[in-house]
Formats: structure tokens, sequence, C-alpha cells
């Protein structure tokens, strides 16, 4: 893209002002052959200085084509950030000949006549719905980490103009954050969904150093090492698999994860399953054994877009015979329905012609379930199968929640997360009695209303009652709190 600025008989142009810094000329020179470009890694690489600059030659470029008057939207996640990165910089890095910053309710920088009347307009996305009905011939979004994907995707709606065929997104950020794990997927892992596959070529990948900025010192540098450790991997080193904010810092692939045929799981071994339930996002299903303190994930199953007899079919014809003792299955599944019958019921019929267990609720202790997880694996007792590739890609993605530490923020692409814990926390928490004796407590209150006795009762009668009541008990889960320590056995 060609554009120039002429001001004080002083030429500005993209090469000159990005020159000295080589990942942003590589970012602007990629911008022009990429819809979708992230400039991204290390703090003071200059990513907020390259946002408010593209943004400024993209429009003059597109005046030189003829369409004048363009508007690109330069967004930051919420108001205070817009101020301090972008706003406050613009009062004082743009020369008065350029154009006029208006501050009124909103942000707007209009390019003067001679650069083609662009506007720059500064917004948050606090709530992206305010520009439902917007129209922006580009779009800059600074710490773009700092967003769901559902953002990212409502912000491509909005890029259309008149007499602009391609569009383009520019964002910059520094690993972690919400949106991490989704950024991470498509620009970094090149992993896209099936909407995104025809876009693929379209996204490109410009790392930013804060050793190709040349106004940063040598003091900054070596300041930036000395932070945390998970800080100075994202903010020093632009590391996007270790990171500030990570929940589970401890993750070690080379420690955690091994080939299931090398533990020789044998058939006597505890098995179950746990699944997260899905429709849109992500269905996931998990296979595990035990043997004496120690908890192996062997097979994985993750899929989305299958009504619930077809995910629980599609399960059974993966589960190769393994004899399991439960299925936990996520809350939700038992309330929502997408039929006459709730999910879980739905599921729970398909299991049962197939030799699998009726599903039980899975314990949601949410905070208890993370930390389990996390003592567990440091210890050594958690075993992931090479095999399990969404879970081995999520896990290190997971961020602490910024409100309750101790928890994990809900994000895009946590399904395996949560399946794997419903199935460590459910079957190492204690239930009370077992599940025979609640059935028989059932069918003996029942005998009683009906001043009689269970012997008295109709076999046939005692067989409906315990299926009717090994389904409602299942359901309910009978799950309590309890920290995992070193030397607690399988209670399952």
């Amino acid at each position: 893209m060609a554009s120039a600025i002429v001001l004080d008989q002083r030429l500005i142009t993209p090469r000159s002002l990005f020159s000295r810094n080589q990942a942003q000329w590589d970012a602007w020179c990629k911008s022009a052959t990429h819809r979708f470009l992230l400039y991204g890694g290390q703090a003071g690489g200059g990513k907020s200085h390259f946002l408010r600059w593209w943004s400024v030659f993209y429009l003059i470029a597109l005046a030189e084509q003829g369409v004048k008057g363009a508007t690109v939207g330069l967004f930051c996640e919420d108001y205070p950030s817009l101020l301090d990165r972008q706003i406050s910089k613009i009062r004082t890095e743009f020369p008065p000949g350029l154009g006029v910053l208006k501050e009124g309710v909103t942000r707007d920088f209009h390019l003067a006549p001679r650069y083609g009347s662009g506007r720059i307009l500064l917004r948050n996305l606090d709530d992206p719905a305010k520009y439902l009905s917007a129209e922006f011939a580009g779009i800059g979004v600074d710490e773009l980490t700092r967003n769901r994907k559902e953002v990212f995707d409502f912000l491509r709606s909005r890029l259309r103009w008149p007499g602009v065929s391609r569009p383009g997104f520019v964002a910059g950020t520094n690993p972690s954050g919400i949106g991490h794990a989704w950024v991470k997927k498509l620009w970094i892992e090149r992993d896209f969904p099936t909407e995104l596959e025809r876009l693929k070529d379209e996204f490109h990948f410009v790392r930013a150093r804060a050793s190709d900025n040349p106004y940063l010192s040598e003091e900054y540098h070596k300041d930036l090492e000395t932070l945390p450790p998970a800080m100075a991997a994202a903010y020093a080193q632009g590391s996007w698999d270790v990171f500030a904010g990570q929940y589970f810092d401890i993750w070690s692939p080379e420690r955690m994860v091994d080939r299931p045929e090398s533990w020789n799981i044998r058939p006597w071994w505890p098995r179950w399953m746990s699944i997260d339930w899905g429709f849109k996002h992500n269905a996931a299903a998990y296979w595990l054994a035990s043997e004496k303190d120690s908890v192996f994930t062997y097979k994985e199953f993750v899929r989305n877009n299958l009504d619930p007899d077809k995910l629980a079919l599609a399960i059974c014809e993966r589960n190769d015979g393994d004899k399991l003792q439960q299925i936990y299955l996520s809350p939700d599944a038992f309330a929502e329905r997408t039929a006459q019958n709730t999910i879980a019921e739905q599921m729970g019929e398909v299991f049962l012609a197939h030799g699998l267990p009726y599903p039980t609720r899975a314990d949601d202790d949410r905070v208890g379930g993370w930390q389990l997880l996390y003592q567990m694996l440091n210890a050594g007792l958690l075993r992931v199968g090479s095999n399990c590739t969404e879970l081995i890609r999520c896990l290190p993605t997971l961020i602490r929640d910024e409100i309750k530490i101790e928890d994990i923020e809900k994000m895009d692409g946590d399904d395996a997360a949560d399946a794997w814990r419903y199935g460590v926390k459910s079957m190492l928490a204690p239930r009370g009695k077992p599940l025979e004796i609640r059935i028989q407590d059932r069918i003996a209150d029942f005998a009683e209303k009906r001043v009689t006795t269970v012997e008295k009762l109709e076999p046939n009668t005692i067989a409906m009652l315990s299926r009717k009541a090994e389904r409602l008990e299942r359901s309910k889960g009978h799950h309590t709190v309890q920290r995992w320590r070193p030397g607690m056995r399988n209670r399952g």
C-alpha cells in the first residue's frame, strides 16, 4: 500500500516511520497481503503505536485508490484502556496538519481533506452490540486477547465498505488474557474451525519483540526479566505457552503425557467416563482408569453439532468394549431438553441399550475440581494420553478468574478441561451409601407407602422400581467436597 504524509516539508511514509522497528515494518507489509494480521508477543514491541499509525496510513492508501472518507475502527477492551493506550498518545503524537481529534460523547480522529478525510473511530468493546449497524473499511484491536472469540466474529461481520473489496483487520496483543486460547489457536497453531477454513490463508502472525523497539532502554529489557516467571515468559519472551495468569503453570507435556499403550492398563483396573455436553460448542468425552493412587486418561472424543442420541451412539462406538463403572455427565444435561426427555435421558437410553451405565450427574464443584487436578498433576498422579490432543492443547491455555482467583475463567474451547474435571473430581469424591443400598431404600419407602412389605411386591413391580430408582439416584449424584491428598485411594 503506497501512502505518504507531507508535514512541514517533511515526508513521512510507512517505511520512514516503521523501518527502525523491523517487526513493525514486516507487519505493515503483511497487512497489505493478509486480511487478518496479528502483531503480538513481548511487551514494549510498539504494538499500540503500530495500530494507530496503521489506521492513518491505511486510510490514506484507500484515499489514493479513490475511496475517500472511509472509516476505520480502533478498539480497546474498555474506555480507560482506550484513553491510556490510544487517545492520550494521539493528542501528543499526531502532528496538527494531519487532522483533528474531535472529543465529544465519542472520540474520533478526522484526517485532513488533503489526506482523504478518513476517520478513525476510537471505541471500546465493553458492549460490542453498540456497533450492530456500523460499517468499517478496516478494524484495529489493541490487546486482542482481552476479548472472547465472539467479539472477533462480531467485528468481522462489521467489515464492509463501498469500494473496498478486502477490508483489513489488524490486532496487537501480548500473550495471556481471556482470549489467549482462541487467538493462539488461530494465529499461532493455525487450527481453524470449519467456518474459517476458507480464510485461513488470510491470517498471518508477526512476532513483536521488545528488542526491535529502538526507543526502549536496555534497562527496560532487564527489568522485564525480573518479573515473576510466568509474567517474564509472557512479557519479556513473548511465550504463548507460559504466561501471566495461567492456571496450570506446572503443565509439562514431557512429564505428564504418555502413549496410552505404555501404561499397560489392566482389565481389572476401575474404568469410567466423563462427558461435558455441548451442541454448538464442543461436546467432550474422556475415558479414565485408575490404579492405586494414579489416574490415567486414555481416550478422547470431542465433537460438536451432534444431537444427544447421536453423540451417545458415537461414544458407544468408540468405547470398544471397555467395562465402565460410571459415566459422569455435566449437570446441564439433566436440566436441558431438546425433545420431551432431557439430554441425560436421551443419552442414557442409548447407553443402556449398548450395555453401558446410565449417566450420573457430575460433581460440578469448580474450585475443588481445579485444585484437585492441579494437586494431582503436581504430584505426578494424573497422566494424559498423547491421543487426547484437545485436552493437551486446552490445559495450558486456561487462566485464573480475575475476581475469583481460585477458579478458572470460562472461555471458548474449555470444554475438554471441563469434561476432564468432571471425571477426576466425581470419581474421587466420597459418595456415602452405595448405590445399591440407596435403591433398596427407595423400594422400601414405596412399599411402606402402600402399607405392605418389599417381599409382597410383584417381581415385575420391583424390577420397574429398581430401574426408576437407579436412574433417579444416578441423576442426583451424591458428592461432597473433599480435597485430594497423597495416599488417598480411588473410592470408585
